[in-house]
């Protein structure tokens, strides 16, 4: 089999005459056929797309792809995608070969504790309710509007899912139900569509919907393997528009929002006034874990709460990672509704809860059914749905904006804001008072001020007035606080979508402390503010207040940038998980930023007082002397030559200072985890390891240092803390008068066990100019998502107090642990490449079109050479490991060894003369041999490389007897035969 491809055109059309169209193009090339596709959507109306499959792998069919993906039209090739929900009911998954495009959002219900409340009526609510006794339509006030007469009668609700049953007795207004599998069934096999179906329109007593009269319309998009494709859903999602939905839920979700057709198709239906609901995943506490299509900027992303009113551990929160990493996050979930303990109907006919946000985006769907129903439909479209929801709901406490977005629905108060609705374009958030915490994290925990990297924030754009429109004459407007001596404080740049295209689009704002703000303290206050034109020449302004507080810079020492610029992950390529312990996730997919799955870490940062910027260029745009340490962490990307040879400079002669994290790279380890793509019949291979090690250390290389391709599991134990090494590397190099801290730990890679060093320290100088640097070679202590066990921030501790304040840890780094030689490790080799990888496809760095974005400003920046002495590595470890410490202690090489050296070469001397008298003359090693019976040459020699002392396994104790013969004693040890070469 050879991949199916999927052709994407720009028109729809008979799907005969697409394939004419291939035809015709391929000049009657017969190595492709069209993949037929038996549903109604091709069959009974025209399409966008084909599916084609190529026969054998030619010249012809090379060249029949590169003539329709440039051919005018054709909007785009794409390779059909399994779309695997193996794992439909768990957040906890399992060993997998491959990663899933999408999964279920659903987990069986747990038990719910209630919180102390000192309203006694509302938490005995609650109790009941999460004992489902109350329904949960009821709690919500659903109740209340069923008796104005609003039960969503009139309004089609899609459901796209697996399916529910004929003549199911809790609804009773199932319209159409449609199979767009392989499989020749309409009915569920699974239970998970008419669950999440039911929560939306199911007329039980005990599991009552939202909108009982709705139309329902279930789309049987996942067959009984629970496994999906690109194409099915395609298909299902034009039958859709051909239907006019008016709601379409999907309680689904995965990380790969670079699936083209399926975002582009998404984006489609909401053009066609759709409004699409979504549930935003199960993969929390972990942050950057937003699943597509709910981070779309057009789909009502819902992630879950607790009958307690906390967010739900496994709901998956924010910010999007579509805009690294060079921008930064929009906020995800748009809002957060009840989906823990809720219940809905079985296949059977009764009753169960479940918990997920697969249960919390039906929820939405239901109240959005209700209120479509309330609606003027001349008004009627996703981006005046998604307002009236995000304006009524309300923040619950001492939950984040990127958890909860704009806080827990409230059904009542959107019905209100419906009924009195006009169209008017607005933002989200609607404010950004970056002082108010907990909400506005990571914002209000860090001040502005003069000379950082800007404050980024991403607003999406609502703009109901028309499908499509554009954002004109972005302005921040300052109030009187904002100004000194009529010099304002803080200054804006913009950049927004070139079209706000369906009903909306983004608007990135970065402030800037200006340098009249330089020394100022205090809160600032004024509007953001910008013009939204819709289509129909009507122009609404929308203004966001602003709230900013402001300091003095704080002092180089309590400065340190965070570099994004270096991360890549998932979706742009396969870049595989950190920690390989972890084999339910074999994707890198979080951001690797310092607000998502290294937000545990900023917290800590914050706390002892350090202020962390993120920088989202090359290094040829910083300027060092603002900063003490750059933190280059976990980095995938590739590096410009000029940015090497400045970071070198800045290190060297403008005391910046470097602390670098790195993990696994091994090219037997990569292979191990390519997988066999289903839809392609191509094996995915991984682009680089937990991190690129081989361009990594062409950074160090100006400092000789680099770490290995070894990947070590351990516990760490130093000052007092103990913490796991999980995945990650060791040093391979390092220069002298560095410090390096070891450990006994396993190599995956080898499978034996022995010291590694794993972190070091070393200061370039003693100049003021001086920079120093620390390595460290596991990220995973430090990432929130993926630990296991307890985090390392005491040694990051130890690390940054080494490179911001040249403040030695001595416990952790004693002054025994100092090289007197340049090191270079026996075990192991430098990490390179693996062959067969595109990763220039996925860099930002690599490619002829590819410059750094600030070249101009660092032209006379010095050849490293001249500021780098080079430097002869010893051949050897030389320490020796201390059983006590767990490190390669005593690397002193002086006095203390030379006398040692001394001592034992005198004894031996004195023991060979008398050994010699003893066997009268005879040369000693023939004597043991003729005493053992050890054949000469015949034994097993241990070759251990100079210098090096290790205990074998196996030890014959013996000691001399009377007359001069040897005698074995027993021991615990086996008994071995040894010969020792001298």
């Amino acid at each position: 089999d050879f991949e199916e491809i999927i052709v994407s055109f720009k028109n729809y059309r008979n799907i005969t005459d697409h394939v004419a169209f291939v035809y015709d193009l391929a000049g009657g090339c017969a190595t492709w056929h069209n993949v037929a596709r038996r549903n109604a959507a091709a069959t009974l109306y025209p399409t966008d797309f084909i599916v084609i499959e190529m026969d054998e792998e030619t010249s012809e069919t090379s060249g029949l792809l590169k003539e329709l993906e440039k051919h005018p039209e054709v909007r785009a090739l794409s390779k059909e995608r399994q779309i695997d929900s193996r794992n439909l009911f768990g957040h906890e998954m399992e060993d997998v070969e491959e990663p899933a495009r999408f999964k279920m959002m659903t987990v069986e219900r747990e038990n719910d504790t209630i919180a102390n409340e000192s309203n006694e009526t509302q938490h005995h609510q609650r109790q009941i309710l999460a004992q489902g006794l109350i329904s949960i339509t009821k709690y919500t006030g659903a109740d209340q509007l069923w008796k104005k007469g609003h039960t969503g009668r009139g309004i089609k609700v899609a459901v796209f899912d697996t399916g529910i049953r004929e003549h199911h007795s809790s609804f009773h207004n199932i319209v159409e139900r449609t199979d767009w599998t392989d499989e020749n069934t309409l009915d569920d096999h699974i239970g998970h569509g008419t669950f999440v179906a039911g929560v939306i329109a199911s007329t039980h007593s005990q599991c009552s919907g939202f909108a009982p009269d709705a139309e329902i319309y279930a789309f049987r998009v996942f067959n009984r393997k629970q496994v999906s494709f690109t194409s099915w859903f395609l298909d299902a999602f034009n039958y859709a528009m051909q239907k006019e939905i008016d709601i379409l839920n999907l309680s689904i979700g995965g990380p790969d929002f670079l699936d083209r057709p399926f975002v582009e198709k998404v984006l489609e239906m909401s053009a066609h006034g759709i409004i699409v609901v979504s549930a935003i995943g199960n993969d929390g506490p972990r942050y950057g874990t937003l699943n597509n299509p709910a981070d779309q900027l057009d789909v009502i992303g819902v992630g879950g709460i607790t009958y307690e009113d906390t967010v739900a551990s496994f709901s998956s929160r924010g910010m999007t990672t579509w805009e690294l990493p060079r921008g930064y996050g929009r906020v995800k979930p748009d809002i957060v509704a009840y989906g823990k303990g809720i219940r809905g109907p079985t296949t059977s006919g009764g009753c169960r809860s479940l918990s997920g946000t697969s249960v919390a985006s039906p929820v939405v769907a239901g109240m959005v059914t209700l209120l479509a129903e309330m609606a003027d439909k001349e008004y009627l479209n996703p981006a005046m749905m998604k307002q009236v929801l995000t304006h009524g709901a309300a923040p619950i406490p001492n939950a984040h904006i990127f958890e909860q977005g704009m806080g827990k629905v409230d059904l009542l108060k959107a019905a209100d804001l419906v009924e009195n609705y006009l169209p008017q374009a607005s933002a989200i958030p609607n404010e950004l008072d970056l002082t108010k915490c907990p909400y506005m994290w990571p914002y209000c925990t860090q001040p502005a001020y003069y000379s950082s990297q800007p404050i980024k924030v991403n607003l999406t754009v609502l703009n109901p007035l028309s499908v499509a429109g554009s954002i004109r004459n972005p302005r921040l407007i300052l109030n009187t606080d904002g100004y000194a001596e009529n010099n304002p404080l803080v200054s804006a740049e913009f950049s927004y979508s070139d079209v706000l295209w369906p009903w909306s689009g983004f608007l990135a704002v970065s402030l800037r402390v200006t340098k009249a703000g330089r020394l100022m303290s205090g809160i600032v206050s004024g509007e953001v503010v910008f013009d939204v034109l819709s289509d129909k020449e009507e122009t609404s302004v929308v203004r966001v207040p602003l709230r900013l507080e402001l300091a003095p810079p704080p002092p180089r020492e309590k400065r340190l940038l965070w570099d994004q610029f270096h991360s890549l992950r998932y979706p742009s390529g396969y870049f595989p998980r950190d920690n390989l312990a972890i084999k339910s996730d074999i994707l890198d997919w979080n951001g690797d930023h310092i607000h998502t799955n290294f937000k545990g870490l900023y917290d800590h940062l914050r706390a002892e007082g350090y202020f962390i910027e993120t920088v989202g260029t090359d290094w040829t745009c910083v300027d060092a002397t603002l900063y003490s340490t750059l933190l280059l962490v976990d980095p995938e990307e590739a590096y410009f030559d000029e940015e090497i040879a400045k970071l070198a400079s800045d290190v060297y002669t403008r005391g910046l200072s470097l602390v670098v994290v790195a993990e696994w790279h091994n090219v037997a380890t990569m292979k191990k985890l390519k997988f066999l793509d289903q839809n392609t019949q191509s094996w995915w291979l991984p682009q680089t390891g937990g991190a690129n090690l081989p361009q990594l250390n062409r950074v160090l290389e100006p400092f000789h240092m680099a770490f290995s391709d070894r990947v070590l599991d351990a516990t760490i134990q130093a000052d007092g803390k103990s913490w796991r090494y999980e995945s990650g590397t060791s040093i391979f190099k390092f220069p002298k008068s560095g410090r390096l801290f070891s450990v006994l730990a396993k190599d995956a890679v080898s499978g034996t066990r022995r010291y590694f060093p794993v972190m070091g320290i070393y200061s370039t100088g003693t100049e003021p100019g001086n920079g120093r640097i620390a390595l460290y070679g596991d990220s995973n202590c430090l990432d929130g998502n993926h630990r296991r066990g307890g985090d390392c921030h005491a040694a990051l501790d130890a690390l940054l107090d080494f490179t911001c304040r040249n403040k030695t840890n001595e416990r952790m780094f004693p002054p025994t642990l100092s090289l007197k030689s340049s090191f270079r490790c026996d075990f192991g080799n430098l990490p390179v490449p693996m062959d067969g990888v595109h990763f220039e496809r996925y860099s930002n760095v690599m490619g002829e079109d590819k410059l750094p974005e600030c070249l101009a400003m660092v032209s006379g920046i010095p050849n490293i050479s001249t500021f780098t002495p080079p430097v002869n590595h010893s051949d050897i470890l030389p320490h020796l490991p201390d059983p006590k410490g767990g490190f390669y202690d005593n690397a002193q090489q002086g006095l203390p060894y030379f006398a040692l050296g001394l001592f034992v070469g005198a004894c031996a001397l004195a023991l060979y003369i008398r050994f010699c008298r003893m066997v009268g003359g005879k040369d000693l090693p023939a004597f043991i041999a003729s005493q053992t019976g050890q054949k000469e040459g015949g034994a097993e020699v241990h070759k251990f490389a100079p210098g090096h002392i290790e205990a074998p396994a196996e030890i014959p104790v013996v000691k001399w007897g009377r007359g001069g013969i040897l005698h074995k004693r027993n021991s615990n040890a086996t008994s071995k035969e040894v010969s020792f070469k001298v």
